[in-house]
């Protein structure tokens, strides 16, 4: 092909890579795989903006002044090269690309600029206009990767903000200048082509380690800030509008007449890209000058870095090892960075509810149809009032946004964490056989240096570290409680007279900070008096009921709460004072009952009652019908005869309640097994059948049945004689009095008795003959009667609501 000097010549252009960057500085999205999508798109995009603007500078267009003919030869053995460029961009867009094709890409498209520059002119004086080039290069060179008007004019915008000038047009020296950062393009793109995989989310392996990722992430932040430094981006005024438009012709060019997946749906990404962007930079961010540029961009790597880890390494959520709960803690710590120091935060103070909601409502639909954003923006804001807010004032009229004060709380929450989790750590569980006995526990709590790990490892601020050790002085309170949380090898709670002798795995151990950092929350939230130790604070039922509002829509959204309950609140905080270990039938829950309860409903409540459901289907005793959590029901008669079957496996953590199931006859369990179904009974019960709350409430039932057993058979014997159920009186005896007010003390407790020896409430003579009774002796209660307990306590706690 030639080209003589009185004949104009199309030109073509591609993409200049200075949108690269800009796409990039403000490429965010919380959602991680659409975040991923656009992030490796980025790197795709730096190297086709220097594809495309190389094309740019390679064109003929003779209409100056006429001078003595010149052939210029387009061979296809000198250019042929640049027709195959998309391919090669594609290949590196997948981390295929090899060096050798990466340099010899840059070198074709270095000569056909070079080339272009010195033998052709345009109708310009030392310049071409866009349409001179595109015209051109697609007649002559990118025949079925053409670029459409539109998205010329995007890619002469990116132009301006790499080099500086016109929209209109490029001059001769700007090509100049564009070969020079060809040379860097080529050089950063082979340093960072290792790990375009890993960058780009395409690697397939399961043993993507940490380091890699950070290395991978520290070559991308060099090759950028380098490409940040050589261009004019930082004078430019281009935005993310810009962005767009050119990102949606980039994926047209990239594509041709043929599919591409990973450009396939950037329009469904870019809004939340927008979103995140938002977030952090906020709605009228303006960098002034290269330092802001590129602390931006820097935002912008950590982010993707935080995003990157969590997709390979953490994503999982099986903490199975130390290393693995050290690197969430620095990806938790890592994020709180970023927000203390975006834009947004340093220039406001604060990242605005509109701008949260906003995300939440971009975001969620995309990452899960199991949560509402509606629920989970109501449940933010009462997180950010009630539980980060040190004030705790409550008034959403005084919730502005997520400030610098929420933060610092979840900082502190996090270091009490990472102090609890060192502690685990640095117990020598090998050479303990594994674990540890909770008197040996005690022993290495009491030898632990806390103040070397709150000073040198957490934070240099005196009230933070005076914080720090009243929360090691609540946890020993925790690990020095006779009945202390311990969890078997299932994350089970163990329930049993020997628990305390049990050894402590390190799984078990890290499972209850897990427990902790929960309760502490609730604690912190909804309690009394939590500026100082919590074991001095106490939660009213006022405040769990409080809880429940602020999360009944999340908690419905998850199917953790059943939507024909109004509020279980009260009931919960009735089972937290009569059930757990430290209960005490007071008007509060303190540090340890609250620890206890929510133990107890995350293990029993949702992990066992999940087990037994998944068994249930695979011994099919599951029918096709759905109850209103959107679950199976089961067929009742299976289902009985399968938990007890497989008693030992459901409830390993409780050995005394399954001797005790294993001991009774047919007839005898199905007794047992009515009564604790008939506590669990809902509005809406089927006959015959069992639905999801009943497995829920009769698994939690169970647990409540063991711990009182657990702790007032005092002589081991498995049942309760009279003095031991005497003994367990005053848990009710608040309780009772409401039922009754203005009853005494000794006919509440003597009816309490009689109401779980004989089932029912009795009335003046029935408790005479109660005293009777006892004088001839009366055989202790077993675990059939305090089933049958909870379906009077039931009735009772219907008649205090109503």
């Amino acid at each position: 092909m030639s080209s003589k000097r009185n004949g104009p010549k199309n030109l073509n252009s591609g993409v200049a890579a200075s949108a690269p960057y800009k796409s990039t500085a403000f490429s965010l999205r919380l959602g991680f795989e659409a975040f991923m999508a656009i992030s490796w798109r980025v790197v795709g995009f730096v190297l086709v903006a220097s594809f495309g603007l190389s094309s740019v500078g390679c064109s003929d267009f003779l209409n100056g002044k006429k001078a003595e003919p010149e052939v210029i030869e387009f061979s296809d053995t000198r250019f042929a090269c640049l027709q195959v460029i998309p391919q090669h961009l594609e290949k590196f867009s997948v981390g295929e690309a090899k060096e050798s094709e990466i340099r010899q890409g840059f070198d074709c498209m270095t000569d056909a600029l070079n080339y272009f520059n010195k033998k052709t002119f345009g109708s310009l004086e030392n310049a071409y206009t866009v349409e001179e080039m595109r015209r051109f290069f697609g007649k002559y060179f990118l025949k079925k990767n053409n670029v459409t008007p539109e998205f010329a004019a995007e890619l002469m915008k990116i132009k301006r903000a790499l080099l500086g000038g016109s929209t209109s047009h490029i001059t001769k020296d700007e090509i100049v200048r564009l070969v020079e950062i060809l040379g860097l393009l080529r050089d950063e793109s082979i340093e960072l082509s290792p790990h375009v995989k890993l960058l780009l989310n395409q690697n397939q392996s399961d043993k993507t380690e940490w380091e890699q990722i950070s290395a991978a992430v520290d070559q991308l932040r060099r090759s950028l800030q380098r490409l940040l430094e050589k261009t004019q981006i930082a004078k430019s005024d281009y935005s993310f509008e810009d962005a767009k438009k050119a990102l949606s012709g980039f994926a047209e060019f990239i594509r041709g007449e043929e599919p591409f997946a990973p450009y396939q749906k950037y329009s469904q990404w870019v809004p939340m890209v927008e979103s995140v962007k938002v977030v952090l930079m906020g709605r009228r961010a303006h960098f002034a000058g290269l330092y802001q540029w590129s602390e931006s961009l820097d935002t912008l790597l950590d982010l993707y870095e935080l995003a990157l880890k969590y997709h390979y390494v953490i994503g999982d959520f099986e903490f199975t090892n130390a290393a693995k709960v050290r690197q969430t803690s620095q990806f938790l710590t890592q994020g709180l960075g970023l927000l203390l120091n975006s834009h947004q935060m340093k220039a406001s103070g604060r990242i605005p509810v509109e701008d949260i909601d906003n995300l939440i409502n971009q975001i969620l639909p995309s990452a899960t149809d199991m949560i509402q954003p509606k629920s989970l923006i109501k449940t933010y804001k009462a997180v950010l009032m009630k539980i980060l807010d040190p004030a705790r004032v409550a008034d959403s009229r005084s919730l502005l946004g997520l400030e610098k004060k929420h933060i610092m709380s979840i900082q502190r929450e996090l270091n009490i964490f990472r102090l609890h989790q060192s502690f685990i750590d640095n117990i020598p569980m090998a050479e303990l056989g594994g674990g540890v006995t909770q008197k040996q526990l005690i022993e290495y709590y009491n030898k632990f240096n806390k103040s070397y790990v709150i000073e040198k490892g957490l934070t240099d601020d005196a009230f933070e570290q005076k914080a720090l050790e009243n929360a090691w002085a609540d946890i020993g309170d925790l690990i020095k409680n006779p009945t202390m949380v311990n969890f078997n090898g299932d994350g089970r709670l163990i329930i049993s007279a020997t628990g305390n002798q049990t050894k402590q795995s390190w799984a078990a151990l890290t499972k209850f900070n897990l427990m902790r950092v929960l309760s502490r929350m609730l604690m912190l939230g909804y309690a009394d008096n939590v500026g100082g130790r919590l074991s001095q604070s106490q939660m009213s039922e006022k405040g769990l009921v409080s809880w429940y509002e602020d999360f009944q829509e999340l908690g419905l959204d998850l199917k953790a709460f059943d939507p024909r309950s109004a509020n279980s609140g009260s009931r919960s905080f009735l089972e937290a004072n009569f059930f757990t270990f430290s209960g005490n039938g007071n008007d509060g829950m303190d540090q340890k009952e609250t620890f206890e309860f929510v133990t107890t409903l995350f293990s029993a409540g949702l992990g066992t009652s999940n087990a037994v459901s998944d068994h249930m289907k695979l011994a099919q005793c599951a029918i096709e019908e759905k109850d209103v959590f959107g679950f199976n029901y089961y067929k009742e008669d299976c289902f009985r005869e399968q938990l007890r079957k497989h008693i030992g496996v459901y409830f390993a953590n409780m050995p005394g309640m399954v001797n005790y199931v294993r001991g009774l006859n047919a007839a005898q369990w199905k007794q047992f097994f009515d009564y604790v179904l008939a506590a669990s009974v809902t509005p809406t019960q089927r006959p015959g059948l069992i639905e999801t709350a009943n497995v829920r409430t009769m698994v939690t039932i169970l647990h409540y049945i063991e711990t009182i057993m657990v702790i007032y058979d005092t002589d081991n014997n498995q049942g309760l004689s009279v003095d031991e159920v005497y003994a367990s009186a005053p848990r009710f005896m608040s309780f009772f009095k409401k039922v009754n007010p203005g009853t005494y003390e000794f006919l509440i407790k003597e009816g309490f008795a009689h109401l779980v020896f004989y089932g029912e409430i009795p009335g003046a003579g029935g408790i005479a003959g109660f005293q009777f009774k006892k004088m001839w002796g009366i055989d202790d209660a077993q675990r059939m009667e305090i089933a049958r307990l909870f379906g009077t306590l039931k009735d009772q706690l219907n008649k205090v609501e109503n």
